[in-house]
């Protein structure tokens, strides 16, 4: 009877020890998961004010694309209707851009400088004619 007392009290012991063990490692555990919730709660206010941002971005580029659209519709009439849908039809397939100024040598559309040749002949062309990029096909302005 003794034996078994004794082989009772070293399992206990043993559970004991396992128990201190499980319990240091769920206090290191513990800690870490409060690490993380902090962590997660600081990316949770980051990402609020970041999509605040961008709500707010996207409001001002909504109302220069208003007032942009608004300046556009006022001087669309003005052009002949060949122009403008030559324009259009020109936007649609150059990523939205239809017309672009030509700086020095370069078409501020595909950012590509134009032959010597070319850019002589624009700059020599009537100021009602057309001229257009030889890259991009966008038409240029003067």
């Amino acid at each position: 009877m003794q034996a078994d007392i004794d082989q009772l009290r070293r399992h206990a012991r043993e559970l004991e020890d396992e128990e201190l063990e499980v319990l240091v490692r769920r206090e290191a555990l513990d800690a870490e998961v409060a690490e993380t919730e902090t962590a997660q709660a600081a990316l949770v206010a980051e990402m609020e004010t970041l999509l605040a941002s961008i709500v707010e971005q996207e409001r001002e580029i909504d109302a220069e694309l208003a007032v942009e659209e608004s300046a556009r519709a006022a001087l669309a009439p003005n052009l002949p209707e060949g122009i403008l849908r030559l324009y259009e039809q020109i936007r649609a397939g150059n990523r939205g851009v239809g017309a672009a100024r030509l700086v020095g040598m370069n078409c501020q559309a595909c950012h590509l400088a134009l032959p010597a040749t070319e850019v002589d002949r624009i700059r020599h062309l009537p100021a009602e004619a057309l001229a257009r990029c030889e890259h991009c096909g966008a038409i240029l302005v003067r």
